[in-house]
């Protein structure tokens, strides 16, 4: 079973918005069966997609509150896609008991063998917060895959230098791979052309042939709380989206739809 985590210790980069499409992408049109795991304590994730933490939330699992993930699991409008939710709960989940080698650590782990033991999904989407939290670091260790969003810009790419430092130290505890870095808001503008010249040639990691191109359809479909290819099936940002799932999965590139 893949376990996909976004991370980033940078806010703003697009991490959620790559969580929530990502997931509806492997679900509705690859088929997958998906849960997506809301690991920052914004919610942000459960709110797009309706789900609420009051009758559960991952904290729950975090702190030994509840016995079956089946109990927090709760269902979208969308074939085969599913969502753990998050909220503020999540600050009281304490990264001491991860340095320590407790639970925390384990708890997404022994969630990922679980939910293999009851051949419950395919794929497990986890939306990490833009910081070293319990939650984070049990998705980095569960994961079979991290993908990194960036936004192109000085500070983004000196942020992602000290993640994927972090993410080797980690490796020393865990086997963690970095699937690559994902470019998100890219627009045709010398500067950021430049920028996504010297990330491919300096970054220690690899960086996804497809990038995301910035649109204000991707903050239309927030209000809407709809994925991108629900919200604007012929957008750009949409586009771009179901490409880089087919480029994550291995897949021979076909064009949906006209781009705008």
């Amino acid at each position: 079973m893949q376990v996909i985590s976004i991370v980033n210790l940078k806010g703003g980069v697009g991490k959620t918005t790559t969580a929530v499409n990502m997931a509806y992408e492997l679900a509705v049109h690859h088929n997958r069966r998906v849960l997506l795991i809301d690991a920052d304590h914004q919610g942000n994730a459960s709110k797009f997609y309706g789900a609420r933490a009051s009758t559960g939330s991952l904290a729950d699992l975090i702190e030994g509150r509840a016995a079956c993930y089946v109990d927090l699991v709760q269902p979208t409008n969308y074939r085969n896609l599913d969502v753990l939710p998050s909220d503020m709960s999540l600050l009281s989940a304490d990264l001491s008991l991860v340095a320590a080698g407790g639970s925390a650590r384990r708890c997404l782990s022994d969630l990922r063998d679980a939910i293999m033991e009851d051949g419950a999904y395919d794929c497990m989407v986890i939306d990490c917060p833009p910081a070293f939290t319990a939650a984070s670091v049990s998705a980095i260790a569960a994961s079979t895959d991290i993908i990194i969003p960036i936004k192109l810009d000085y500070y983004a790419i000196d942020g992602m230098r000290e993640l994927v430092s972090q993410l080797r130290q980690i490796q020393t505890i865990t086997e963690v791979h970095i699937a690559g870095a994902l470019i998100t808001q890219w627009r045709n503008t010398d500067v950021i052309r430049q920028g996504e010249t010297w990330l491919r040639m300096h970054e220690p990691c690899p960086v996804f042939d497809t990038h995301i191109r910035r649109t204000d359809v991707v903050d239309k479909s927030t209000y809407w709380r709809k994925p991108l290819a629900e919200c604007s099936p012929r957008s750009a940002a949409t586009a771009d989206y179901a490409a880089f799932v087919r480029e994550f999965l291995g897949e021979e590139d076909t064009d949906r739809g006209t781009q705008i």
